[in-house]
């Protein structure tokens, strides 16, 4: 089989290799992967700048989607044939993360999905909604669970809240998706106006230029009138302030991303006025995501994918999630 590997740090790395294919063992699953998506934290970890403690060589990328093509003894949850993605905390399957839970992930601690086939425990796996495509499923298991473990775990978000969306990337365009799936109205940011209008027809119901506006949050907070009760927190730091001031009293904010910045540096004052709930999202379980994929599969929602690239071209898409600024995903074609 083919396979992307990495023998150290830096984009210019990345090697297409030839590598056996895996067999399968009891209570294991043999996928072969059609598909993976990329995350700004693959290129953290690609670059060396995620986390030092990585056992080369290799295999990058947390995110795919493929066909169950063997079975081990033993295995009861799937059948050879079934189109599933792999999660990205294996071994999360539910409730919060008080153990181990989170200190195996997918193209980190264990091989990525950047390759043709990879082998699973039964319980790392979960079948996705089946009207989305391979490269359209492998969109969710980090930004398709990151919005929902914010939206509906977290903010418990429902018909009539407001939501507001920084930005128009993976987790912002599904969060804004899931949000208008769930009822709510949504306020999406962005510099680019023409990003602004796409949002608009993806369903948002008010957008504002950041750069044009730059007290967006106050704008946000008039907008709905009392306040937004959630926000998908991208820029860190640098935008906390401002969503403070979006918010409703007892309102959410979950802290996605640091893109405007990783050290929180506000007054306590604003947080007690505000009486505001703040949580650190890092993906979520596979009960959640088992959750959204039955609520994706209901609603019929499709990911916005910003380019589909062939599998040897992963350092290309890397590069877009910094140079192109894409709006939704960059997935990678596995042939």
């Amino acid at each position: 089989m083919k396979q992307i590997v990495l023998p150290e740090f830096g984009m210019k790395h990345l090697q297409l290799v030839d590598a056996p294919t895996p067999d399968v063992g009891p209570g294991e699953v043999l996928v072969r992967l059609q598909a993976a998506s990329l995350n700004p934290r693959d290129e953290q970890i690609i670059s060396g700048n995620f986390t030092t403690e990585v056992a080369f060589p290799l295999v990058p990328l947390s995110d795919g989607a493929g066909i169950v093509e063997a079975t081990g003894q033993g295995v009861t949850r799937f059948a050879v044939g079934d189109r599933v993605t792999p999660l990205f905390f294996p071994n999360w399957i539910s409730g919060e993360a008080t153990g181990g839970e989170r200190s195996v992930s997918s193209g980190l601690e264990l091989p990525g999905t950047a390759r043709e086939y990879g082998v699973y425990a039964e319980d790392a796996l979960s079948l996705h909604a089946p009207h989305l495509s391979a490269a359209e499923a492998a969109c969710y298991p980090c930004a398709g669970l990151t919005a929902w473990t914010s939206l509906v775990d977290k903010s418990a978000i429902t018909s009539g809240n407001w939501v507001l969306v920084q930005g128009t990337g993976g987790v912002a365009t599904m969060g804004l998706q899931i949000a208008k799936g769930l009822g709510a109205r949504v306020i999406v940011l962005s510099s680019s106006d023409a990003k602004l209008e796409r949002a608009r027809e993806l369903g948002a119901d008010h957008t504002i230029n950041y750069r044009a506006t730059p007290d967006w949050g106050s704008e946000a907070f008039e907008v709905a009138g009392h306040g937004v009760d959630a926000v998908l927190e991208i820029g860190g730091s640098g935008t906390l302030p401002q969503s403070l001031a979006a918010i409703r009293h007892g309102g959410h904010i979950n802290i996605i991303g640091y893109m405007a910045g990783v050290t929180m540096d506000i007054t306590v004052f604003p947080l007690i006025i505000r009486n505001a709930n703040l949580h650190g999202i890092g993906t979520g379980n596979r009960d959640s995501y088992e959750a959204m994929m039955a609520f994706i599969a209901k609603q019929e929602i499709r990911p916005a994918i910003h380019a589909q690239l062939p599998l040897a071209e992963i350092a290309r898409g890397l590069d877009m999630l910094n140079s192109a600024s894409p709006f939704g995903k960059v997935v990678l074609d596995i042939a």
